[in-house]
């Protein structure tokens, strides 16, 4: 950058004054156009930048597009569109959230109902998958795979005379022993330096077509797959994507899954804290659990200002599709 700067100064050097004061005035008018753009954010419509502001609605400055004629305001397609409360609430709300808080706790602080604490939360998490879906992890390197298991669980819905089952109390067991129906896999895959996945597709042990559902597309080639020897995983070797070697016992040894183990562990720390979590809602968990394992500090805040600032990426969902969308129903 240094070089091309005292190139354009050699040359400027050179220009009469005439031609200076060109490029001055050409400057200048630069300046204006980005200062006059500093407070309109670009078009989440379509991209561009040939904004005027268009009155205000609700109290909020609205802003209108050249290009495309769509008007909008800051909060629009973002996590905060169509919501009474400040950023400030929505990022220590994130905080919260990714914190492990509990909705009981988030709605005592913030002073507002139970519902709402679900509701964004909920809003969160379905953006928490718009995100991952527009930013796939890719596993590379060693990477380690295994599920680990949660019970089936039906919190918050109501039971009648025709459910299948009776409710369980905080607790309870399954009725029978060993890996059953009963039991929800989450399916995960980690690299030791890398990134997570953690996915819901099916009840009991994955099968072939399940781990390929989920890992393909999402390992690069060359990549050391360390299993627990289940059978199922060598779908990843017959696809071509990766090398499966089964894992030893040996925790010591560089084939371990001391790295899957320990993700496993911090998802049923939060299970536990939440008391279980509703079944058709686990995918929505299982993008939170892939981001949040092993992050740094940072990531609240960078996830608040990626999920809140106006963009042509929606982040944004109604409350119906809270109760409606992405629901895992296995």
């Amino acid at each position: 950058m240094d070089n091309k700067i005292n190139k354009l100064l050699s040359f400027i050097k050179g220009l009469s004054n005439a031609d200076i004061d060109r490029i001055l005035e050409y400057v200048i008018e630069i300046l204006k156009v980005n200062n006059q753009q500093a407070d309109r954010p670009g078009c989440p419509h379509c991209g561009s930048t040939h904004i005027i502001k268009n009155g205000h609605k609700d109290g909020k400055q609205r802003f209108l597009c050249h290009d495309c004629g769509q008007s909008y305001m800051r909060t629009t397609n973002t996590l905060m569109d169509q919501s009474h409360y400040t950023p400030s609430v929505w990022s220590e709300f994130i905080k919260d959230t990714l914190r492990g808080a509990s909705l009981d706790y988030c709605s005592e602080k913030f002073g507002f109902s139970h519902q709402t604490a679900f509701n964004m939360r909920h809003k969160f998490l379905l953006a928490l998958q718009d995100f991952l879906k527009q930013n796939p992890v890719t596993l590379s390197g060693v990477s380690e795979f295994d599920e680990t298991f949660v019970l089936e669980s039906n919190k918050g819905t109501k039971f009648t005379a025709d459910s299948t089952r009776k409710p369980r109390r905080h607790g309870a067991r399954a009725a029978s022993r060993g890996i059953s129906s009963e039991w929800i896999a989450i399916c995960t895959g980690i690299q030791r330096d890398g990134g997570a996945i953690a996915c819901t597709v099916n009840r009991a042990k994955p099968s072939k077509e399940e781990l390929a559902a989920i890992f393909a597309g999402s390992i690069q080639p060359g990549t050391l797959a360390l299993t627990d020897g289940l059978r199922s995983y060598n779908v990843l070797k017959e696809l071509g994507i990766c090398t499966v070697v089964e894992a030893s016992k040996e925790e010591d040894g560089f084939y371990n899954l001391n790295t899957v183990n320990s993700m496993h562990s911090y998802i049923k720390d939060i299970y536990d804290h939440y008391r279980g979590v509703a079944t058709k809602y686990i995918n929505r968990y299982n993008a939170m659990f892939s981001l949040v394992f092993r992050s740094t500090q940072e990531l609240s805040m960078n996830l608040f200002s990626t999920l809140c600032n106006t963009s042509p990426c929606r982040y944004w969902y109604s409350v119906d599709d809270v109760k409606q969308l992405n629901l895992t129903l296995i």
